[in-house]
């Protein structure tokens, strides 16, 4: 058992790594080409959150430090932008904490580190992790994914901040860790990536579901073998933005959000990490900038034909030691 934590622990440190060979999907239609027309004369405004170097930074035009703890990850806006809830990493466990929009007022929902002592076989056995949170748009809600009272990642509901959190018993369903899960604009239903197995070990990707929190009804929304994550629902609740990989490539998707097919928006090959204006008319994303990331933003739009498309991108920020698995949240 202790070697199993350690393992998913070292998987955690290692997505930053694997970013280098992402790709887009294998299903869908071939990608439309970017389109700067609808970019002409516009510009993102709002305030988007990521982590950098162990804490929380906020663009606004222009980038500040809204945290000063060294352990700080995965930033999510509330509904209605005035708080945002975040991860702190410790000794194998990580906790869930909320803070103000400014970084001020800091407060922990998650106390999952066990009292005792650390490094122990104990210890190992008892700290837990709390990863990945959303914040409903809808409401108080919170989801994030927990090793709580298992061996694997899967969904948990806070109703509410600092209430006790359920699990979603629907994530269960194929045994697998759950990641980066998100809200639909109502708050009726989430989307979240989940690792599956192949034959072995080694054959391993991970597809979009989609589960209804009234019903726990699962619906598959993006299946293939390559990988599909970083799933983020548009403001209008039509369409999933996401991460596809093809092969050592990595590029953005929509798909319906009842279903469908999905649709590639851009040819880059090295982005991931979308995230939606809050008017839903821009996709942000990471992209990768040598050693480091940038963030771009792209105008969209659906033709008239009803094909998704992106316009030309437009650099917003970028800097040395920002964490593309933790992403972007974009509030006004």
């Amino acid at each position: 058992m202790t070697m199993q934590r350690w393992r998913r622990f070292m998987r955690a440190g290692l997505v930053l790594v694997a970013l280098l060979g992402l790709a887009g999907i294998a299903c869908g239609a071939p990608a439309p080409l970017l389109d700067d027309r609808d970019a002409l004369g516009a510009a993102p405004t709002g305030r988007i959150l990521f982590a950098q170097n162990g804490d929380i930074h906020v663009w606004d035009g222009s980038t500040t430090q809204i945290t000063h703890v060294g352990d700080a990850s995965y930033p999510r806006w509330s509904g209605d932008g005035s708080r945002f809830v975040f991860v702190r990493t410790g000794d194998a466990f990580s906790d869930l904490y909320i803070a103000n929009a400014d970084g001020s007022g800091m407060e922990q929902l998650t106390f999952y580190q066990p009292p005792i002592q650390p490094g122990t076989e104990a210890y190992i056995r008892e700290a837990m992790w709390a990863l990945d949170p959303v914040w409903s748009r809808a409401g108080d809600a919170i989801a994030f994914v927990s090793d709580r009272n298992t061996l694997k990642n899967f969904l948990w509901l806070m109703p509410a901040p600092g209430e006790n959190p359920y699990q979603i018993q629907a994530s269960t369903y194929n045994g697998e860790n759950v990641e980066h899960p998100d809200f639909s604009p109502d708050g009726q239903r989430i989307v979240f990536a989940q690792r599956t197995t192949g034959e072995n070990d080694l054959q391993r990707w991970t597809q979009l579901w989609v589960v209804d929190l009234n019903t726990e009804q699962l619906f598959p929304l993006v299946e293939t073998n390559e990988g599909a994550y970083d799933p983020a629902w548009s403001p209008d609740g039509r369409w999933i933005a996401y991460t596809g990989r093809t092969g050592a490539e990595n590029d953005i998707w929509v798909v319906p959000a009842e279903g469908g097919t999905p649709i590639r928006l851009t040819n880059f090959g090295n982005v991931r990490a979308p995230t939606w204006s809050p008017d839903g008319s821009w996709i942000a994303f990471l992209q990768t900038d040598g050693g480091s990331f940038k963030a771009v933003a792209a105008p969209f739009s659906v033709g008239e034909d009803g094909t998704p498309r992106l316009g030309e991108p437009q650099e917003l920020f970028k800097g040395s030691g920002i964490d593309a698995t933790s992403g972007l949240s974009w509030a006004p």
